[in-house]
């Protein structure tokens, strides 16, 4: 679908060299799925948390205050 708009060309230059796209077409498609797809990345973080906040990390805290060493003779 063709659509005519206004774009800021600065903006659209920046959004090209942190994209690395190389034409305004892939720049904007790019940047459209980056925040389409937002959402999804936000949801995988938040599953990431929660699995976190579950885990019992006593067991690699204390082996981390071990020294070396000592770890192979326990």
């Amino acid at each position: 679908m063709k659509t005519v708009i206004d774009l800021d060309d600065e903006l659209l230059e920046r959004a090209r060299l942190e994209l690395g796209t190389k034409s305004k077409k892939d720049t904007i498609h790019a940047a459209l799925r980056l925040v389409a797809e937002r959402s999804e990345r936000m949801e995988a973080i938040r599953e990431l948390i929660s699995i976190s906040i579950e885990q019992d990390w006593t067991g690699l805290v204390e082996d981390d205050k071990t020294p070396r060493g000592e770890q192979d003779a326990a």
